[in-house]
């Protein structure tokens, strides 16, 4: 993962602007990996269709996975962070069209790769406090969330986000992030079983978690 997340890291800083660099392996920053607490929802056009057919306001789950913070100005303070992800969701309900009406355990996963920008205020302390945002871009990897039919959601696999967040670093060990990313896709596919054509709602993402800096 840290070869992954260091190319990712090299592309958007050529983006950027900072220069060529002869070597990948040269990139240096803070690492740091951990996980947390997730719930997404659906908003939107069309998001209260999706609900009436019994589809939760709201699915809890849970990510794990690892980011590089790397200073690439010479601005103090501001960084760029990418970092992968894997966010699992699940949650038992009864949906859709069927005469069968017990509930279902219902998931989905993802792998999530987000690009922030990062600007961090310090005092000297033992607190550091940072803002940041910047675009997601998941991708499905499994789970009946993604199927279609008369008793799925057929959510859409593949979707950008863009996100916004604070986060909290404590004696440069340890860093409190809670976060919240909003669709920019439509974020359910056409499902004619269900009654759908074209809803143009969108996933948003509440996320909270603890990662450790090495």
């Amino acid at each position: 993962m840290k070869r992954f997340l260091t190319t990712i890291a090299a592309v958007v800083l050529a983006l950027a602007g900072t220069g060529a660099y002869a070597q990948i392996s040269d990139i240096e920053g803070k690492w740091s990996a951990g996980g947390g607490f997730s719930a997404f929802s659906l908003a939107g056009t069309g998001a209260d269709q999706v609900e009436k057919l019994g589809f939760p306001s709201l699915v809890p789950g849970f990510f794990f996975g690892a980011s590089l913070d790397y200073a690439f100005s010479t601005i103090q303070g501001l960084t760029v962070e990418p970092g992968a992800y894997i966010y699992h969701y699940g949650k038992s309900f009864v949906f859709g069209i069927s005469d069968d009406r017990k509930a279902k355990s219902y998931h989905a996963n993802y792998l999530s790769v987000p690009i922030n920008l990062k600007y961090s205020f310090t005092n000297g302390s033992d607190f550091g406090l940072a803002v940041y945002t910047g675009p997601r871009f998941n991708l499905g990897i499994g789970g009946n969330m993604f199927s279609t039919g008369k008793t799925y959601p057929s959510l859409r696999p593949i979707e950008a986000q863009w996100g916004v967040g604070l986060a909290v670093t404590i004696q440069d060990a340890a860093i409190i992030r809670a976060g919240y990313d909003t669709g920019l896709l439509r974020g359910i596919r056409d499902n004619k079983d269900l009654g759908y054509d074209d809803v143009q709602a969108h996933r948003d993402v509440f996320s909270i978690g603890l990662s450790f800096i090495f």
